[in-house]
């Protein structure tokens, strides 16, 4: 069943239970920790700051569609941890972190299994270009930290497990299958690379949403943000096509036809709950509202702008919605400082 795994990784699975390192344990690290911990796995977390602080003092606290009170052991570096031959590393940080952690546990982690639940192709192409065992998951979670050591889980617990950048092995169902003892929507997917492409699409919506102040729940809802929305897809589908991309999107059409859905006109209901306290926000909007300096966007839409450049097609509003969205947080500014026209205007479609 192995294709482009590499022939040692299917080691860790012949024992009779894996254990977990979350590397990155924010919003959606922590979801995986607690789902895994409830379903028995050994879980450890690596969190940082305040953070860090009240789940070493206070445990973790999550509420949602994950409930509970959990005691895991939390660090501030996994060289605080015994690793062995059965640890699985779950990579939960974003993009612009992953690389200092990386350089930071290089030794430690060079022949760890480490999975990228993690948005963005970046994450796996820099990790296999630097010899890492690196597996690909398609994440769909979502999650927010209300203070240090609270998390809601707002919604959603899917994750499609696979070989970077095809292929599936032993190692791949044995997490998928602990996920799925964890009650996640979890499977084994050799092409999924191409599913995390379709992701990273949606993720073109991530700036957007911060900078206009749109929960998730409503971003299909009225024709100006979803035929915005499609605007900006379909300057991704021109790029991915001239590189030979064909991303499958979340509801298993592809990218054309998802297009072609989003621009049929007339309001629709905004989807999931309806109470606000449940509404889910991209981890984009996140960083803009806790005023944290740096945004993932750059593996997003900046990600469209490089091939755009690459292949002369043009990117005006992926190019808009990554400056704009970095320099709010550069600046500090917080969600909602944009309108759909102003970002019209600014991108001049």
């Amino acid at each position: 069943m192995k294709t482009d795994c590499a022939p040692d990784l299917d080691s860790a699975a012949d024992n009779s239970e894996l254990n977990y390192v979350v590397h990155g344990a924010g919003a959606i690290g922590c979801v995986l920790g607690a789902r895994l911990a409830q379903a028995g796995r050994q879980v450890a977390l690596v969190a940082r700051g305040e953070h860090l602080e009240a789940l070493q003092r206070d445990g973790l606290r999550i509420s949602g569609y994950t409930e509970g009170h959990f005691e895991l052991p939390a660090v501030r570096t996994a060289h605080e941890l015994d690793l062995d031959e059965r640890t699985v590393v779950l990579l939960a940080m974003k993009t612009q972190h992953t690389f200092e952690a990386i350089e930071q546990h290089r030794d430690l982690y060079r022949n760890v299994p480490l999975f990228c639940f993690q948005n963005s192709v970046s994450n796996e192409e820099w990790l296999i270009a630097r010899g890492f065992r690196a597996y690909g998951v398609m994440v769909r979670i979502g999650a927010r930290i209300d203070e240090p050591g609270v998390v809601t889980h707002t919604g959603a617990r899917r994750a499609q497990i696979g070989c970077w950048p095809t292929g599936a092995d032993e190692l791949c169902a044995a997490v998928a299958d602990d996920l799925v003892a964890a009650d996640m929507r979890a499977s084994v997917d050799a092409e999924v690379a191409v599913a995390k492409w379709g992701k990273l699409v949606l993720n073109l919506t991530n700036a957007f949403s911060a900078l206009i102040d749109l929960p998730v729940q409503e971003w299909f809802s009225a024709e100006e943000t979803r035929f915005f929305m499609a605007d900006l897809q379909e300057e991704a589908a021109d790029v991915l096509d001239a590189a030979g991309i064909s991303p499958v999107m979340d509801d298993g059409r592809d990218l054309r036809e998802w297009i072609e859905r989003m621009r049929k006109p007339g309001e629709r209901e905004p989807r999931g709950d309806a109470d606000p306290v449940m509404h889910s926000y991209p981890s984009t909007w996140q960083d803009l509202y806790f005023r944290r300096p740096t945004v993932e966007v750059e593996h997003f839409n900046g990600r469209i702008c490089e091939l755009g450049e690459k292949f002369g097609i043009a990117t005006p509003l992926n190019q808009t919605l990554n400056e704009l969205c970095q320099d709010a947080a550069a600046r500090r500014l917080g969600p909602g400082t944009e309108t759909v026209a102003s970002l019209r205007a600014a991108a001049g479609r």
